[in-house]
């Protein structure tokens, strides 16, 4: 089954995310849109996992969390990957307590990496995917111009959103359709508790 661990948003976070994509559709740039109900903080994909690893995942997740206290945190930004002039991924950033919400990934990815899960190499850079621009066939038409969508990026930079506190990480299972990913929790962990929660 085809997993990651993140960071769930709360109710506020999703319908502001969601008020932004209604204004960013006005742009017309070919996009699909993330469902503001599966707007997550992924702090590491996992890929496919064996049913019987969960047990073990879920221990290495509770282990970890209960090492970092809950974290204050705030929508701050908006921008694109892997930049402006060709906006590829859409994105809400974040401010606050960003040090310590890179040390708890860290000690995340550490804690899986005997399980089989390798630490991603890249920079831990904070986002919500908002949307993806939709890779156009070879040979077909060139779509609609994603200029105008840079223009209203360039805007929202220094854009602010509701603060929050994150209490729990999830181990969350994505299983994808063609009208787009359906998560289901397996396994939340409480930070700084070192309490589970079977969801």
């Amino acid at each position: 089954m085809r997993c990651f661990i993140a960071l769930e948003m709360p109710g506020p976070v999703k319908e502001h995310a969601a008020g932004l994509i209604s204004e960013l559709k006005s742009a017309g740039a070919d996009i699909k849109w993330v469902k503001p109900a599966n707007l997550h903080l992924t702090l590491q994909f996992l890929g496919e996992v064996e049913p019987e690893l969960v047990p073990a995942l879920q221990a290495a997740l509770a282990g970890a969390c209960a090492r970092c206290g809950p974290l204050e945190l705030a929508i701050s930004g908006c921008g694109a990957f892997p930049g402006l002039k060709k906006p590829r991924v859409v994105w809400l950033g974040f401010k606050g307590m960003t040090q310590e919400l890179a040390g708890l990934t860290e000690s995340i990815q550490a804690a899986n990496q005997p399980l089989g899960f390798e630490p991603e190499q890249r920079a831990f850079r904070p986002h919500l995917t908002l949307g993806r621009l939709r890779r156009r066939k070879k040979g077909g038409n060139k779509g609609p111009s994603s200029a105008p969508l840079s223009r209203e990026l360039a805007v929202l930079a220094a854009h602010r959103g509701p603060a929050f506190i994150a209490g729990r990480v999830v181990l969350m299972q994505s299983t994808l359709t063609s009208s787009g990913p359906i998560y289901e929790p397996l396994f939340r962990a409480s930070l700084g508790q070192g309490a589970q929660e079977d969801t």
